[in-house]
C-alpha cells in the first residue's frame, strides 16, 4: 500500500471561496460584455444627443418690423426701411418658436434731439418681445440714418382735380370747397414744402348742370403728411358758352348797315354809340 507523503499535503493551499464585493466587482467587469458594451453606446448616443438639443443655435430671421419711439412733437423726416434682419440665438426648441410668430423690433429714440441722426442698433437701444432663453445677437443693417424734425401742423388750399371734358357748348363757370382750407400736420421740412392739397379725381364727362358732391377725399401723396380734415364738400358751376366772337362780328355788320340808313345824324350817332357799347 503506498504512502502519502504528509508534508506535501500540508504544503497545498485550499482555494478560499470569493467574497460578496469580489463577486460583485468580477460580475461587472468581466461578465456580460456584449451587454455592457450595448449600454455603454446607447449611453453615449442619448448624451450627445441630448448635449446638441440644448446647444444653443443662430436663427437669421428676416423682415422683422421696426417700430419708433420718438418723443412728442418730433417726426422722422427721412424714409426708413420697414423692416431689418435679426440674427437670434437660443436653443433650437425656444428658436422654433420665434420662427411662428410675427416679431417687432421697437427702436427708442426718445432722447434724440432734431437734426441728422445715426441709431445703432443694438440689444441695449431695440426692444423685442422673445422666449426665454432667446437673446438677439446683431441686426442687419446694424446702423441707421435718420432725420429729426419738429413736427408742424398748418392750413392749406384745396384744389380740386378735374378730369375729362364737357360737352360742346358748356363751360366751367366757377367751383368752391366747403372748407376751402384743410389742416395737416408733420415733418416741418415736408410741410413748408406742400403748396396745395388735392381732392380725388371729380369727373367732368357728360355734365351740362351745375352740381355738388359731399365727403370727396382729400388726397396728398407725402406719407409724412398726415391730413387732419380728410374729405371736403364742393360745388361746381356750369354754363353755356355765349355766342362766339364771329357771330357778335357779323350782328355788329348787320347792325351797322342799318344804323347808316337812318337818315337823322343825331340818331345814328346815339346808336352807334349803343353798338360800340354792347361790343366792348
Amino acid at each position: 500500500m503506498p504512502f502519502q507523503d504528509i508534508d506535501d499535503e500540508a504544503a497545498t493551499p485550499i482555494p478560499r471561496p470569493p467574497t460578496l464585493l469580489e463577486r460583485w466587482v468580477r460580475k461587472i467587469l468581466i461578465e456580460d460584455w456584449s451587454l455592457k458594451l450595448l449600454a455603454v453606446a446607447i449611453t453615449a448616443i442619448l448624451w450627445l444627443a441630448v448635449t446638441d438639443q440644448n446647444e444653443p443655435k443662430t436663427l437669421r430671421v428676416p423682415g422683422v418690423q421696426l417700430y419708433f419711439l420718438k418723443q412728442k412733437g418730433v417726426e422722422i423726416s427721412n424714409e426708413l426701411p420697414s423692416s431689418v434682419e435679426v440674427i437670434l440665438m437660443g436653443s433650437p426648441d425656444r428658436l422654433k418658436d420665434v420662427e411662428q410668430g410675427v416679431l417687432v423690433a421697437t427702436v427708442d429714440v426718445t432722447g434724440q434731439k432734431p437734426g441728422e441722426r445715426v441709431v445703432r442698433l443694438t440689444p441695449d437701444h431695440v426692444r423685442m418681445d422673445l422666449p426665454p432663453g432667446v437673446k438677439i445677437q446683431a441686426f442687419q443693417p446694424s446702423s441707421l440714418p435718420i432725420r429729426l424734425e419738429p413736427s408742424t401742423e398748418m392750413q392749406i388750399d384745396v384744389e380740386i382735380k378735374f378730369e375729362g371734358k364737357l360737352p360742346e357748348g358748356y363751360e366751367l363757370a366757377g367751383f368752391s370747397t366747403s372748407p376751402a382750407k384743410i389742416r395737416v400736420t408733420g415733418p416741418s421740412d415736408h410741410i413748408a414744402a406742400l403748396r396745395k392739397a388735392t381732392t380725388e379725381t371729380v369727373w367732368l364727362d357728360g355734365k351740362t348742370e351745375s352740381f355738388s358732391l359731399s365727403n370727396v377725399a382729400i388726397n396728398i401723396p407725402d406719407p409724412k403728411i398726415a391730413i387732419l380734415d380728410p374729405i371736403v364738400n364742393l360745388r361746381v358751376e356750369i354754363t353755356q358758352k355765349m355766342r362766339s366772337e364771329g357771330h357778335l362780328r357779323f350782328a355788329a355788320g348787320e347792325a351797322s348797315q342799318y344804323i347808316a340808313k337812318i337818315s337823322a345824324p343825331a340818331q345814328r350817332r346815339s346808336l352807334y354809340s349803343h353798338l360800340r357799347i354792347a361790343l366792348s
